[in-house]
């Protein structure tokens, strides 16, 4: 039988490749604007209280509805998943407009549920894309590219701050032009979202295609994601999964609280860039041919937890010498350097952990329908984290004390990473994860 010269030679738009691009475009359209927003403190506007609390349903949503949405992700295919996931970070945008000219509260909290649901489609969609869809020696390529775009858009929107609000030197909101530049960004979303080819079409580097294996009902689905979570090492990593997720409130907060318009727009601006550069460093070093499997994932452990316990010690220093001075930093003042420096380490830190995090999740299988619902466990895990953290800050706790928390979070969560990262790991994941049986569980290949 004569072979086409499509199979052979995959084209580049059917490639694992340009999913990855696609895929990476939205992570930089949405969620990284999205947090480039956040990290501006007070979502870019001067009343904390009502978008901690956004924050807190959006979170809230991603946490109760994932393990659901990745089923139904399953059964509509993740491509359009994704398009649904990218749809609706402009009205959410267009929201903090509002209630930050207009005072409509509603149509804040309403926008925060849309981009609850809209957020599970896309973190869970992607997740099954990159982890399923990507060869073996590709996954820490793929994550590290898609997280990279996230923290380059975090850049973007950040230098668009900057830019729009270099004369306010002061505490405060942003310009309400920077929401309209934000919507416009974000809207380009679900346009490269629908350029993704459907999996029938893809081919990886052998020519062989993704293969899409539904369950036969949408039971089974539950079924199997109760096996998956009952995983010794997806249980191990829920620790990890809380702490990358609940850091989010209180950064955003400490960037809020200590620094001006502008001082808040370049310490964004650091912080993306160099979460864009930890990311594909990290991703290098986790495709590496020069060292097998398991000795890459040690590597990575030793990576990630030196950058995170840097983070958090210096972290506890800033906040302890920031709680008895209460500064209001601009960054030509003399006393910048130390919050800045605080917040850049963050940058390289968040980025190490969640792209380490989502490797070693890729790790455990290469079928689309489990790394489906993974996505789901690690976005609904992450979330329940920042919803509750959120909610600590909505109560006015203090910063001092948030901090202390992130710090204790992230040191319990070492223990049960070094497990997962010395003894879980295999040179090649085979078969399944799971084996669908009532009595036996999960059994890793």
């Amino acid at each position: 039988m004569a072979v086409s010269e499509d199979d052979q030679h995959p084209r580049f738009f059917r490639s694992t490749l340009f999913v990855i691009i696609i895929v990476s475009i939205t992570a930089f359209t949405c969620p990284g604007l999205y947090y480039a927003l956040n990290n501006l403190g007070a979502g870019g506007g001067t009343n904390p209280t009502i978008v901690n609390a956004a924050n807190a349903i959006i979170f809230g949503v991603i946490a109760v509805s994932s393990p659901f949405i990745g089923a139904i992700v399953n059964r509509i295919n993740p491509r359009l998943g994704l398009l649904i996931g990218s749809a609706f970070y402009t009205p959410y945008a267009g929201a903090l407009y509002c209630a930050d000219k207009f005072h409509t509260t509603w149509f804040l909290l309403f926008a925060a549920v849309l981009l609850g649901l809209s957020g599970a489609f896309l973190w869970i969609s992607s997740a099954a894309i990159l982890l399923g869809y990507c060869e073996e020696d590709r996954k820490g390529l793929a994550m590290s590219v898609k997280f990279a775009m996230q923290n380059l858009g975090g850049c973007v929107g950040a230098a668009v701050s900057l830019g729009l609000n270099i004369d306010r030197n002061y505490n405060g909101g942003v310009s309400r032009g920077t929401y309209i530049v934000f919507m416009l960004l974000m809207a380009l979303g679900p346009i490269f979202g629908a350029m993704l080819p459907a999996s029938k079409h893809v081919r990886r580097r052998d020519s062989k295609p993704v293969v899409v294996k539904k369950q036969p009902n949408i039971f089974r689905e539950f079924v199997t994601l109760k096996l998956l979570l009952k995983a010794p090492a997806v249980l191990a990593l829920i620790p990890l999964m809380i702490y990358v997720q609940w850091v989010l409130s209180y950064q955003w907060q400490f960037n809020y609280a200590y620094f001006t318009v502008r001082a808040r727009a370049l310490n964004s601006f650091v912080f993306y860039f160099l979460g864009l550069i930890s990311s594909l460093g990290i991703g290098q070093v986790l495709d590496t041919p020069l060292l097998d499997r398991r000795n890459r994932a040690k590597v990575g452990f030793i990576i990630s937890t030196l950058f995170g316990a840097a983070a958090w010690i210096l972290a506890e220093v800033t906040q302890m010498r920031y709680s008895k001075t209460r500064p209001s930093l601009d960054f030509v003042d003399e006393r910048y350097g130390l919050g800045a420096a605080t917040f850049a380490l963050w940058g390289c830190s968040d980025a190490l952990t969640t792209t380490y995090l989502f490797w070693l999740v890729g790790t455990l299988t290469n079928d689309v329908n489990e790394s489906a619902l993974l996505g789901s466990i690690v976005g609904s895990t992450g979330c329940v984290g920042s919803a509750l953290a959120f909610v600590v800050t909505v109560e006015n706790f203090h910063l001092e004390g948030a901090c202390s928390i992130n710090l204790a979070l992230f040191f319990l969560s070492v223990p049960s990473l070094f497990w997962v990262s010395f003894t879980q790991i295999s040179s090649k994941t085979e078969g399944l994860m799971t084996v669908n049986s009532e009595e036996g569980g999960p059994v890793q290949k």
